[in-house]
């Protein structure tokens, strides 16, 4: 007890003194979040973002069928089309992986490799919409958010523990 009295007089000491008082005074402009928003002409990309009356109908039935469904466009889905055959091919193979019941995963387990590949390759763009989808489609929040903290230690059954441990060996 002693000894802690004492230290807590040595902290007031030094917190009460002058030595504070000699040390410059040095501020950081430190910028840790904006308030504002981005200006609007600001490019997302270095592609230019088409206008979608100048896109082929099937494009923007795309885009406006994501809009539909996500609640807005990703900024890559508001680029891609200025490449029109890498925008189809995009979907086209999305498509046949990621929206077909077909195999033994699910498409909440689609989204779940598709999130932990993601983070394993540090493209927070990715996790977050993938994450998204997959607490939708797992339709079980509070073990979403437990396998995109720590899939680890989360509940996750041994059968899509292993399923992500294979995915995370092959990516």
């Amino acid at each position: 007890m002693g000894i802690r009295l004492a230290h807590s007089q040595c902290l007031l000491h030094l917190v009460t003194s002058r030595f504070w008082k000699k040390l410059p005074v040095v501020t950081l402009n430190l910028h840790l979040y904006e308030t504002q928003q981005e200006e609007k002409s600001k490019p997302i990309s270095h592609y230019p973002t088409p206008y979608k009356k100048d896109l082929s109908f099937d494009i923007v039935e795309l885009m406006e069928e994501i809009e539909k469904n996500t609640g807005f466009l990703p900024n890559i889905f508001q680029v891609l089309p200025y490449r029109p055959l890498e925008f189809r091919a995009f979907f086209s193979y999305y498509n046949a992986i990621c929206n077909k019941e077909t195999g033994q995963l699910s498409r909440a387990d689609k989204e779940l490799i598709i999130v932990k590949t993601s983070l394993a390759n540090r493209c927070p763009y990715s996790v977050a919409v993938h994450s998204a989808r997959y607490r939708v489609f797992l339709k079980n929040p509070v073990l979403s958010d437990q396998v995109c903290v720590n899939w680890r230690k989360s509940d996750l059954p041994a059968r899509e523990k292993a399923m992500l441990e294979f995915a995370l060996a092959v990516s």
